[in-house]
This record gives C-alpha cells, structure tokens and sequence, in this order.
C-alpha cells in the first residue's frame, strides 16, 4: 500500500470542497485584469450571507429552548450559501439539522446544549393495558426518528444534536462547545433499560432500543468539514461518520470523561467511521468511555445487504486520553475495510478514572487496549490494508486484543409477544447472512512500524481468532508485521505482567521488534497449536 501517497490524495480530496482556489492560473490573470464593477446603488437590496441566530429569537439564556430560532437561521443560510453565527451564550436545543452550503461558525464562549427529553423506546407500556406501546413519547418533537445506522443495522431512529443529512459543502467550525448533555440518557440506560431488558431475555436489543441521540453524525453527505469544535458528553456515539464521502476533521476535541461525577457513559465512542470514503481526522483530542477512532461496515445480514466498506482513511497527529481502545475496527465489519493508515497517535491515558462499561480498575489508565480488532462469525467482511507507524503509548492494559467470537446474534422469547410489542427494527437486528461462509471475517494485511510502549497493565497481547477447516484466512489474523515496535510488559508501579496469548493467527512476522520485562527479559506470547509462523520475537 502506497501510504505516503494515500495520505496526500486523502487531504487534498478532503479539502477540496473547502473553497480553496488555484494561484497563478491563466484565469486567476484574467480575472485580476478584468475592470471592477460600479458599486452597486445605495437603494439596491444588499443579500446578507451571514445570519445570527439572535435575529431569529434565540436567547442563549441556558434556559429558552433556541431549536426552532436556530433552524430557522440554518436554512436561510443554507438558501444563501452563507454562514450561521452565534452570539456568546449557552443554547438550549433539540436536533438541529445542516443543509448544503452551510458553514456553522461556533466560536469560543458558545455553547449548544442538548435538552434532555425521552427518546427510549417505552417498552413499560403493556398490550394489555390497551394501549399500544411505540417510540419516543415525549422526544419526538425535539430528537425526530429520521433513516440511520445504528451499531451496523439500518432503521429509523432518533436524530442527533447536529445532522448533516444528504447534504454537500457544510462546515462546522470554531472553537465553541457542543454538549450532549447525555445524563439523562446513560441513567436511563443503566437505572431502566438494563435491568428491563435482561428481565425479558431480549439485552442484545438494549443499546437500539435506548435512541439515546449522537453529538454529530453526517449521513449520505460529502465535502463536509468538521474543525476545532469540541464534542461533549455525548448520549451515545459522539461523532458518527455514515454513508458519506470527502471528510476532514481537524483538531476536534471529544471529552466524554468517564468520572465518578458524570456518572457511567455507555457506548460513548469518539469518531466512528462507518462505511464511509475518503477520510482525513488529523490533530483529534480523544477521551471517549468506549472506542476512540472505529472503523464499521455494518453487521450481519443486514450489513452483508448494504456491502459498503469504509475506506481510504487517514487518522493522524492525535492524541487519546481515555477510551476501551485507542484504535478499533469493528465489530461491525460486514462491509469491509481497505487503505487506512494511523499514524503518530499518543496514547496517555488520564488516571484515576472511572469507566465501569469495560472494567477499568479505580486508579489506572483510562485506555483499556491500544488496539482491538473484533468481528463475528455472522459479520463477514474484508479488513485489509492497513498500516500503523510512528505511535507512544504511555500505558494502558492491552497492546493489542484481537477477538473473532464478539457476541451476535441473539432470540425473542415466544411469550414476548402475548405481553409487548416488537420493534419494527427487530427483525433486521436478527438477520443472519444468508449462508454461513458469508459471515466469516478476513483480518489480513496488517502493517505496525515505530511502536513504543512503556507500561502494560494486563497482558500484551490478547489474540483469538477462530480456525475453520479448508480455509487458510478466514476466521484468522493473517499476515501482521511488526517491524521495531517495543513492548515493555511491565505496570507502571514496576512489577512485570506476561506477554498474553495469541490463538488462529498465520504468518506473523517480527523484526526489531521485542517484548521485554521489568528486567529486561525477553518475553514471548503463548502461541496456540492454531497459530502458524509467528516468528521473529527474541526469545522464541
């Protein structure tokens, strides 16, 4: 893979809806030599291209509900190919919604906040009673169910705060904040959802059900640009990336932080990248409760109908603080992945922090694994290509899990029907690939350069695939190089940890590369009878 190449041709795709001009051109001189206008006359109507949410009755008070003030300001942009600003002041709202051409200019001291509203769906309502049980009871107005993706499957599901839906050329810039406001809805999940759902038998429906609304999600849309914003306290995934094309993200700061005083984040991800193309996320600040950057391609059969990989993705200059991993792809990989390169990332993980959705310990590190690669026997897809250089990682308890065997699938009991209504969505969830072989993932054709770790706090590696007879890749971990990428398998309070195991992987090749303890032994990871020619590790 051409990686240097890739890197150039993804900014420049990426910041080619962003207005920039070609200098020194034949028609630049032409222009420059072409007599100026007459000043248009006074009595002529001037068209303004910038509108102020406060001429259209926003209050920024934190207390007005600002969604219908602020829409309107978005679509009288929109119209104009103009630009949306805000006075400083805290903006109470509902889902918001950007058209094509819109830039959206959040400077320091805005704040967009979500109003809390309940969008779970009301599963409490019995058929008995003679009502019938539905969705969103009182969020529909302010988080209206629009056409989505959500954890791999398509339905109608709640919006987020800011859409950008079939839309071309829109910026969201500035140094403003955009809140999510999401207690509400991870107390729900944990104090309600939870509990209810396990009770019916029915948990592998638990996170479609809550609608807990994301930050941002751009869906079917291209040349959009996302800059310098933070995203905040996210309900559920904080920027969803779906169907869309031509993207740059730079310098976007996501802080869900994952303390004792925001209460638990379920699902809180950082920057997922869900079959979608052309990608650059470059200077990112990550602190997410779950994964930080992810890349998805749908699930089981109903992503194996779609088949759109996310591809052609560059991840650079960023740092992640806290999150289940640093670097994910899946498990939602029915689509595919190819041509992505991460590089210069540093992991530093905050401490003493809480995160109760993956089991950190009170006073460790805030990134569970640096890298996790996770599918599904009924997911299928092709991940490959990919190329990791040039990373730090100060600590965290993994370097790498790769896990083929992620839960799926998943029954509704016979006597739910006699008591509840079934979502609609229900039966795409349930969807399994049409025949087995379908769902069998390919991981291959992984590259790791330039790797340093200091500090491990579980084990190194955590790596098990699964071995199918007759089939050489699928179902495995094949073809990964690691060329001077260094472990030190110790804690940070000194004492050694192992270097972990790996299981159905193939050809896995090691060059300058060592796990080393707290004395400086060499160590290697327990190879399973099912991994083959995993070789090149001092010590072996």
């Amino acid at each position: 893979m051409r990686t240097g190449l890739l890197a150039i041709a993804v900014a420049c795709m990426a910041l080619a809806g962003c207005g920039g001009g070609v200098s020194g051109s034949d028609s630049d001189s032409q222009a420059a030599a072409t007599p100026s206008k007459p000043d248009t006359p006074a009595s002529s109507p001037q068209v303004s291209t910038t509108f102020n949410v406060a001429d259209y009755g926003a209050k920024g008070d934190g207390s007005t509900d600002d969604t219908a003030a602020i829409q309107k300001a978005l679509n009288a942009a929109s119209a104009a190919k103009g630009t949306v600003t805000f006075p400083q002041g805290t903006f109470m709202t509902g889902a918001l919604f950007v058209g094509s051409n819109t830039t959206v200019q959040l400077d320091e001291g805005v704040t967009l906040k979500a109003i809390q509203a309940q969008t779970w769906w009301n599963v409490e309502t019995t058929i008995a009673s003679g009502v019938t049980n539905g969705f969103y009871p009182d969020g529909l107005a302010l988080y209206p169910q629009v056409p989505t993706r959500v954890q791999g499957i398509e339905m109608n599901w709640a919006s987020a705060l800011i859409n950008v839906r079939n839309a071309q050329n829109v910026t969201i810039t500035g140094k403003g904040v955009i809140d999510g406001n999401g207690q509400a809805w991870w107390t729900h999940y944990y104090a309600d959802g939870t509990s209810f759902h396990s009770s019916l038998g029915v948990g592998w429906a638990l996170n479609w059900d809550e609608q807990r609304p994301r930050g941002i999600e751009t869906y079917e849309s291209s040349n959009v640009t996302i800059k310098d914003v933070t995203v905040q306290n996210s309900p559920f995934w904080t920027i969803h990336l779906c169907y869309s094309d031509q993207l740059h993200l730079d310098g976007v700061k996501v802080y869900n932080f994952p303390t004792a005083a925001t209460g638990i984040m379920p699902s809180t991800d950082g920057i997922d990248m869900d079959s979608s193309t052309n990608i650059l996320v470059e200077n990112a600040d990550i602190v997410a409760n779950d994964d930080g950057f992810v890349i998805k391609s749908g699930r089981d059969g109903d992503g194996l109908r779609v088949n759109k990989p996310t591809a052609n993705v560059v991840i650079r200059n960023s740092t992640v603080r806290a999150g289940a991993t640093a670097f994910t792809i899946g498990s939602e990989t029915s689509g595919g992945a190819n041509n992505i390169e991460v590089s210069n990332i540093q992991v530093s993980p905050l401490t003493g922090q809480i995160n109760s959705n993956v089991g950190y310990k009170a006073g460790g590190p805030a990134v569970y694994s640096v890298f996790v690669f996770k599918s599904a026997p009924t997911r299928g897809g092709t991940m490959e290509n990919v190329y990791v250089h040039d990373i730090n990682v100060d600590d965290a308890y993994y370097f790498m899990q790769g896990n083929e065997n992620w839960p799926a699938g998943g029954t509704v009991p016979a006597t739910f029907g006699t008591t509840y209504l079934e979502p609609s969505y229900w039966p795409s969830i349930l969807a399994m690939p049409a025949n087995a072989s379908d769902g069998y993932p390919i991981y291959r054709n992984f590259k790791f350069e330039n790797i340093n770790m200091k500090h491990v706090e579980s084990a190194v590696f955590g790596v098990t695939g699964y071995t199918i007879a007759g089939e050489a890749e699928k179902g495995r971990f094949t073809n990964f190089t690691f060329n001077n990428v260094n472990i030190t398998a110790s804690k940070s309070s000194g004492a050694s940890v192992g270097a972990g195991s790996i299981a159905n992987a193939g050809n896995w090749t090691f060059t300058n590369s060592t796990i080393k303890d707290a004395a400086g032994n060499n160590l290697v990871p327990t190879l399973a009878a099912t991994s083959t020619n995993v070789t090149g590790l001092p010590g072996q």
